[in-house]
């Protein structure tokens, strides 16, 4: 009986002692992100590191705002987190669960400061970022140091080169601003210019006109003592007529207004000699007033849109305001003797919060 008593009493304690073994852990050590600051609608790695018992592991992730991509599954360790269209601080957790019952989480904070920027840090500036050139060599200049990235375009056809990139991450609408850091170096073709532009969404009435550009021409290289070196204006286009007309001194509605008088002239401050980096901006505030700097001076401010849009809205029912769909820059083709122009930019700069970009 005894002897009984002994076996039965140690196979319970053996079923306790297997009862109460503990289920092996698992452990987020860190939830990594790619970078500090992020845009509108910006596509953010972020990935879980584990440690522990990684046998069937399976991932839930969270966030206080925005979204995570849809054609990733919600299991694996890494996600890509979609920026949500308003500025603020963000929180993304992850929680690692294993087959053996372990549960791990771990969250991270995440800023989202402005509609739009690039400094031109990441490898991937051109590779499925954004950003597309043509008719150039690139020479991507990548640091974790901003004084040290930056973006080399050089001319490689007689056809104009250019850089762009959609803005169609998050719809766009006055009020903007937007400011570029640019300048040239080692060579730029004589009397030749760099032009800034801001393409819009054509509305769904094509009869009615709209704004489709805002361009503004620089002669960098000419001495504007002696020779005009900017030209800045915008385009309204009619779709269903094909009518397209450039603002200019002298225009009165429906026409588009001027900017500035001369539209074409002469600005000291719009010179660049090799190597050195400008910064050029120009906004629409929420009162519908453009203003340009140069160097982060103001340069000038104007009605001209501002009366053009007045206008269009007492004139055209259901009038739909302007919404820029892409940023431009455009510099001088190569030369028949092969040699080509190269643009240097060191950043570019999109705010919609009627924050005046210098």
């Amino acid at each position: 009986m005894r002897k009984i008593f002994y076996c039965t009493m140690l196979i319970s304690l053996s079923l306790l002692a297997f009862s109460c073994k503990k289920a092996p852990g698992i452990t987020i050590e860190s939830l990594n992100k790619s970078g500090e600051e992020f845009y509108f609608g910006e596509k953010v790695p972020v990935w879980a590191s584990t440690s522990g018992d990684n046998n069937t592991v399976s991932y839930e992730w969270n966030a206080t705002g925005g979204t995570f991509d849809g054609f990733r599954t919600q299991n694996l360790f890494e996600n890509l987190w979609i920026a949500p269209s308003t500025a603020g601080d963000y929180t993304i957790t992850a929680t690692a669960k294993n087959s053996s019952g372990g549960s791990s989480s771990r969250s991270a904070k995440l800023k989202v400061t402005r509609y739009f920027f690039d400094e031109f840090q990441s490898a991937y500036t051109l590779n499925g970022n954004g950003w597309s050139t043509s008719n150039t060599s690139n020479s991507l200049i990548t640091n974790v140091d901003t004084a040290s990235s930056r973006l080399e375009l050089t001319a490689s056809s007689t056809t104009a080169p250019n850089v762009r990139r959609n803005l169609d991450l998050s719809e766009l609408k006055i009020p903007f601003s937007v400011r570029t850091r640019l300048g040239w170096k080692t060579y730029f073709r004589a009397n030749s210019t760099i032009v800034i532009s801001l393409f819009f969404n054509q509305p769904s009435n094509p009869t009615y006109p709209y704004i489709r550009e805002i361009r503004w021409e620089i002669w960098p290289t000419v001495n504007p003592a002696t020779t005009d070196n900017f030209q800045i204006r915008y385009e309204t286009f009619v779709p269903a007529t094909n009518v397209s007309k450039f603002s200019t001194v002298g225009n009165t509605a429906p026409n588009p207004l001027p900017l500035i008088s001369p539209v074409k002239g002469r600005y000291p401050g719009l010179a660049m000699a090799n190597g050195a980096l400008k910064n050029l901006s120009f906004s629409i505030d929420a009162n519908d007033v453009f203003h340009a700097y140069v160097g982060g001076e103001l340069w000038f401010t104007s009605n001209g849109i501002k009366d053009w849009l007045a206008y269009a809205r007492a004139t055209y029912s259901g009038f739909q305001d302007p919404s820029p769909k892409e940023y431009r820059v455009a510099f001088p083709a190569k030369e028949s003797n092969n040699v080509g122009t190269t643009l240097v930019m060191k950043h570019v700069y999109i705010n919609n919060d009627n924050q005046i970009l210098k």
